[in-house]
């Protein structure tokens, strides 16, 4: 083998010892994300069931409502599926003109959900069909601004660190933001429904 050959045949080794290491090393950065996400989807179930019980009066998870209200939900349901639609539809024209703002289908996908939540909640806010006949107002509202609360943090903290865009597009920590855009949201809607409502029975 002549030198210009064993030189060429060293070379070639080093780049596929140099791609193995880096599938070797994304392969385990994949783990670890994928580990990380099911063990927060877990833990996000593991509390959302002790915050329905926190939250009701009768310490059970589901909520009951009045014939009223259940109507005004299936509306509330139909509009937020419509929302999710349309946000799904934009998705995926974005992704086809290659102009796609987010970094993944993960947060994608997401956020298009936390959009159709946030229709689906306010509209049932604005007709008495949110709340309840076992939920605790009080109660309710503090959950929903602690939670909104944790999610800014998270936020904030992967805007600082440069984590919630890079290369140009959002990433999965874009959500925590939605999420305490949601949380927060309801909280004031709430609020001022409520303060509202209590100032026309006092008239």
């Amino acid at each position: 083998m002549s030198e210009a050959s064993k030189k060429t045949y060293r070379r070639v080794s080093k780049q596929e010892t140099d791609n193995s290491s880096l599938r070797e090393r994304m392969g385990i950065k994949m783990f670890y994300r994928s580990a990380g996400l099911a063990i927060g989807i877990t833990v996000g179930i593991i509390i959302s069931v002790i915050l329905l019980k926190f939250m009701n009066k009768d310490g059970k998870m589901r909520t009951k409502y009045d014939e009223m209200q259940e109507k005004a939900r299936g509306k509330a349901y139909m509009y937020s599926f419509w929302t999710l639609a349309a946000c799904e539809t934009l998705v995926s024209l974005f992704a086809d003109l290659e102009v796609n703002p987010f970094g993944n289908p993960f947060t994608a996908n997401l956020t298009c959900v936390i959009i159709a939540a946030l229709v689906h909640a306010s509209y049932s806010i604005w007709n008495n069909a949110y709340m309840g006949l076992n939920n605790n107002y009080k109660r309710y509202t503090v959950c929903m601004i602690l939670i909104g609360l944790v999610n800014l943090m998270c936020a904030i903290y992967g805007i600082t660190s440069g984590y919630m865009i890079m290369d140009g597009v959002l990433q999965p920590s874009f959500t925590n933001l939605m999420c305490a855009v949601i949380f927060i949201a309801i909280a004031v809607e709430l609020f001022i429904k409520n303060t509202r409502d209590a100032g026309r029975e006092e008239d």
